[in-house]
């Protein structure tokens, strides 16, 4: 008999993975779809959503600061090859030699530094990349407001590869209480999505919040306001509304 659990937990995926039901099933089927020749992963962690990276494309480059992460996972994936070190370091080496091999890369998992300087930062230095075929972009965590800030604000448009970018292709969480390593009443998870292909484009480049109002009614409740938006006024909003969403 088929149990919940066989639902939302696939045996060949055994490794911690911080990602919520429906983030893993549309990686999984994303990557089921593209089965890319090579996929780029920044930030790898514990290695759960390389386990699926791994397991749907042809090779990986994982991009990590942990210098012991390819001894931890101990040879589990032998397609991937593991630079180690800062990514604002690795990743402008990384993508020039991508460049002038004419490397055919077909995804990108952005995951590593959870600071808005930090989440720009990678999207910009990935932004050189000349697409030789379409490029799909993850971004983990769009829900949460430093990351999603730092998703809105980079420099998009100094690509011409880039066609579409979608801050709310998953929607996120909200934690009223704390799990695993997010805080209580904290937002967490979403992924936002952008598209490269090998011409440019034509249009104006729009970067779409097709749930910005459940962000914003989320960002209203939770711990993430009072940090960042320390006005009265403000706060007398949020007072309101939490009285009327608890």
């Amino acid at each position: 008999m088929l149990s919940p659990t066989n639902l939302t937990q696939d045996p060949e995926f055994k490794l911690h993975w911080q990602m919520t039901n429906c983030e893993r099933f549309a990686l999984q089927n994303l990557l089921r779809r593209l089965q890319p020749k090579l996929s780029v992963e920044i930030g790898t962690y514990r290695g759960g959503s390389l386990q699926v990276l791994s397991h749907f494309s042809e090779k990986v480059i994982s991009v990590d600061i942990d210098p012991e992460l390819e001894n931890r996972l101990n040879g589990k994936f032998t397609n991937v090859v593991y630079c180690c070190g800062d990514s604002r370091e690795v990743l402008p080496e990384l993508v020039s030699q991508l460049n002038e091999h004419d490397a055919k890369i077909e995804f990108v998992l952005i995951d590593g530094d959870h600071s808005t300087a930090g989440v720009r930062r990678d999207i910009e230095l990935l932004l050189d990349l000349k697409p030789r075929q379409r490029v799909v972009v993850i971004m983990h965590d769009s829900f949460n407001p430093d990351c999603r800030q730092g998703m809105k604000t980079a420099a998009w448009d100094r690509s011409p590869y880039v066609q579409w970018v979608e801050l709310d292709f998953i929607p996120g969480i909200y934690h009223q209480d704390a799990y695993d390593t997010a805080a209580a009443r904290t937002m967490w998870g979403g992924f936002a999505c952008a598209v490269l292909e090998p011409i440019e484009r034509k249009d104006e480049l729009v970067i779409s919040e097709s749930q910005r109002g459940l962000f914003e009614a989320v960002f209203a409740v939770s711990a993430h306001a009072n940090k960042i938006l320390p006005d009265a006024p403000v706060k007398r909003l949020l007072k309101r509304l939490r009285r009327i969403v608890p």
